[in-house]
């Protein structure tokens, strides 16, 4: 009986280590704010090449007007990213400055910015939401990182921290057990295709 029950009790321990995240965020430029209130919310770093081209991008539309990057790598290239869900998102102030885009036709994740200064907000994808881990701006907030994922495509320099080249065998216990329909509406904006454009002069990174 111990045996059978033994998933069961280790599941439930790994969702109580996941903290639960309540705050507000803005872009940089103040005129988005988002409340976020999410009962499990688990920091990741990824350090693909599609995460990386999207903040490249975005920087570099927002210096072609003369504003200051707002979508911050770490030296490795990595973006700092917490999974929450998309009920757990809030648009309080300027939802008329988010921009649903993906980067590519065939894509499966939404990808949020503030078009007033080219910050990168959240993602929706068909199993949760990214918050940008940059936009808490108080650290104690902050869940730890649980995860840096795809470090084959990391960018070279030294004294990096321990990364997985793809993800790590951990992944696959805890990331399917996240996984939480109740939670994925209502989505804070539009998603039908209506809403939705192509990132323009999109990259790799």
């Amino acid at each position: 009986t111990l045996l059978i029950l033994l998933p069961s009790i280790f599941a439930l321990g790994m969702a109580s280590a996941v903290p639960s995240l309540r705050t507000t965020v803005r872009c940089a430029c103040g005129q988005v704010k988002l409340s976020i209130e999410s009962p499990s919310a688990l920091r990741l770093v990824c350090y693909c090449k599609d995460c990386r081209g999207y903040y490249k991008t975005l920087n570099r539309a927002a210096e072609s007007k003369n504003q200051k990057p707002a979508a911050i790598l770490d030296p490795w290239g990595g973006v700092d990213w917490t999974q929450i869900y998309p009920r757990d998102i809030q648009v309080l102030e300027g939802k008329d400055k988010l921009k649903t885009c993906i980067i590519r036709p065939e894509s499966k994740i939404l990808r949020i910015h503030a078009i007033c200064c080219h910050t990168p907000m959240f993602t929706i994808s068909p199993n949760a939401s990214l918050l940008n881990t940059n936009l808490i701006k108080i650290d104690e907030q902050k869940p730890p990182v649980r995860f840096r994922i795809i470090g084959r495509q990391s960018t070279p320099g030294g004294n990096k921290p321990k990364m997985s080249w793809s993800v790590p065998p951990s992944w696959f216990w805890v990331m399917p057990r996240r996984i939480n329909s109740d939670l994925m509406k209502p989505t804070p904006v539009g998603v039908d295709k209506d809403a939705v454009s192509v990132l323009e002069s999109f990259q790799e990174g």
